[in-house]
């Protein structure tokens, strides 16, 4: 295997990583850089890029940079006493989690995960 660095990884480490991602430790191609530069354009995630393109996530984040490419994905700005409130009234008023989302300008993943992490019963007897 060409270019291939034993001196951080084991065997045993380095068939494995390779088993799941083909093009591992590997030359980027000009063709794979092409289609890596559209991807990103049509802002496909990192890790479908890294599948797509049989590269590890950090490859594929190492070489967008290289690119001048890469951004990082910006943390969403903390939840407010206010939106807290105003989350769990919306839940108790039977919002769904896409109208709590939308009037909060927040996720619909973000929503559930602030739901969860201030410990409001999710989901009821019927299953909502």
């Amino acid at each position: 295997m060409p270019g291939r660095n034993t001196a951080f990884l084991t065997q045993e480490r380095f068939d494995e990583i390779r088993n799941n991602y083909s093009r591992f430790n590997e030359p980027w191609l000009e063709d794979e850089v092409e289609e890596l530069k559209q991807l990103a354009a049509d802002g496909v995630s990192k890790d479908i890029m890294a599948i797509q393109l049989q590269r590890t996530p950090n490859s594929v984040q190492l070489k967008l940079k290289s690119l001048g490419l890469y951004v990082p994905r910006q943390m969403p700005p903390r939840w407010t006493e206010f939106e807290d409130k105003a989350l769990v009234e919306m839940y108790n008023e039977g919002e769904s989690f896409e109208e709590m989302a939308t009037c909060l300008g927040r996720s619909v993943n973000g929503v559930i995960g602030r739901l969860v992490h201030l410990r409001v019963k999710i989901f009821n007897k019927d299953g909502r």
